[in-house]
């Protein structure tokens, strides 16, 4: 299901798309798909990783979650209410990319250790803690009871 959120998809600039998926005993049980906001900051952590001399030494891996209502904005640096422990901490995803495409991936799969309500929003950040939030998504609030497992795909296409 696609959310209501507003991006980038004209084709000029880079421009995100992301995939949350929830397992319970090996059975999707939530799934949502969405555009997402590049911030002003992850445009230019794209611009020093591009053009500068001495660009970052970490790409944009890591995804944090929140259980907290927001509304992304491109000005956005920090995941307000960023969730720091059960499992669901920021964490470093798998990045893959093809040579010769426009897109990369970075994949993360939490494991809840507790039960955690309302789950609903993410980032995408250089850092496993501070650094620069690339992108910033928010979805439809779920719950996970202890060992679900919540799957965030994060695609950046650069166009």
């Amino acid at each position: 299901m696609l959310g209501t959120q507003q991006a980038t998809t004209d084709g000029v600039g880079p421009h995100g798309y992301v995939v949350v998926t929830v397992n319970r005993d090996g059975k999707e049980i939530y799934r949502h798909e969405d555009h997402n906001i590049i911030t002003n900051a992850g445009k230019d952590f794209i611009s020093a990783q591009i053009g500068s001399t001495s660009p970052g030494t970490n790409g944009a891996n890591f995804i944090a979650l929140s259980s907290t209502s927001i509304t992304p904005a491109a000005g956005d640096t920090t995941l307000s209410g960023e969730i720091t422990g059960s499992g669901l901490q920021r964490a470093q995803g798998t990045y893959a990319h093809t040579n010769g495409q426009n897109t990369f991936t970075v994949t993360r799969t939490f494991t809840a250790t507790a039960t955690v309500n309302n789950v609903q929003s993410a980032g995408l950040f250089t850092a496993s803690s501070g650094g620069t939030m690339m992108a910033e998504n928010t979805f439809t609030a779920v719950s996970l009871a202890n060992n679900d497992q919540l799957t965030i795909t994060w695609t950046i296409t650069l166009s």
